[in-house]
């Protein structure tokens, strides 16, 4: 089928549209014949004869057939791109090789993986701040949490960076994340019980740290806001706001979410009773076990 395809393609030549085309630096582009390309496809491997021009102002060359099916710049069909972004979003960039080579019969190698589902990422993450689709709810209630936690990256990450280690170094930078559900129904203890399907998030290595002064508000603070406007959450009946109870989440709160709830989770609500039963009772006694329980 790939075969049938690329021949079909081929035999086309209607994509050498003259002999000059405008270049995307606004010069003019000279036809200069065709050019051979091998391309992974969801029907595997075909190779295209397409034609190819090339501006003398920018020194680069296009094909007006590569634009036209959606192959510029890379060597993957969208099909064939979509699904290494789909693998490589779950599994490791070699595991995407192993899974795209035993579901589909393509031969993607590790490296051409990474390389196109980063582009995937940073196309994404650019669509996150550009574009804000709403999607609003009839719940009574949006529960918008705020959370942040260290994750390992590599040493150069961290150079200059204050973190927990005995000599004052990190091994880690804090990753932020805003989730925004809704909990409507109740479960078999009549606890409230967080709606299948309402939960999105979006999270980033990213400061909430900003001056007053600032047009925009910090990055975070920019990504939180976006997510519970594509969640409508201004518009809810009820606010709830879920923290560990840190003071950059409650200023956030504060500040982008006057009126909403704000709340402590059970696990830090706890744990900030039994520092108090430590405190008056004793570290370790059973009067502070018993009176934390």
């Amino acid at each position: 089928m790939g075969r049938a395809v690329a021949a079909r393609l081929n035999a086309d030549r209607s994509d050498a549209a003259g002999a000059r085309l405008p270049c995307a630096c606004g010069a003019r582009a000279r036809y200069a014949g065709r050019r051979r390309k091998t391309f992974v496809t969801a029907l595997g491997e075909i190779v295209l004869e397409r034609a190819w021009y090339h501006c003398a102002d920018c020194g680069r060359g296009f094909s007006p057939r590569d634009r036209a099916l959606g192959l510029e710049g890379t060597a993957l069909s969208p099909a064939a791109l979509r699904m290494t972004g789909l693998a490589a979003a779950r599994v490791s960039f070699a595991e995407t090789c192993e899974l795209l080579r035993e579901l589909a019969g393509l031969d993607i190698d590790a490296k051409t993986a990474e390389r196109h589902a980063e582009a995937l990422g940073r196309e994404i993450a650019d669509d996150e701040m550009a574009v804000v689709e709403r999607k609003p709810s009839d719940a009574r209630t949006l529960y918008l949490g705020l959370d942040g936690t260290g994750v390992p990256v590599r040493k150069e990450e961290t150079r200059g960076r204050r973190g927990k280690q005995p000599d004052g170094s990190a091994k880690t930078r804090e990753a932020k994340i805003v989730a925004v559900w809704s909990a409507e129904t109740l479960d078999r203890d009549g606890r409230p019980a967080r709606d299948p399907g309402s939960a999105t998030y979006s999270a980033a290595i990213e400061t909430v740290a900003g001056r007053d002064t600032d047009a925009e508000p910090p990055p975070f603070a920019g990504r939180a806001l976006r997510e519970a406007e594509r969640r409508c959450s201004g518009g809810a009946p009820r606010r709830a706001v879920l923290s560990d109870g840190a003071p950059w989440i409650w200023n956030w709160a504060e500040e982008h979410a006057p009126g909403a709830i704000q709340i402590v989770d059970i696990f830090h609500a706890k744990g900030h009773l039994f520092d108090v039963a430590k405190a008056i009772c004793g570290a370790g006694t059973d009067l502070a076990d018993r009176w934390g329980k």
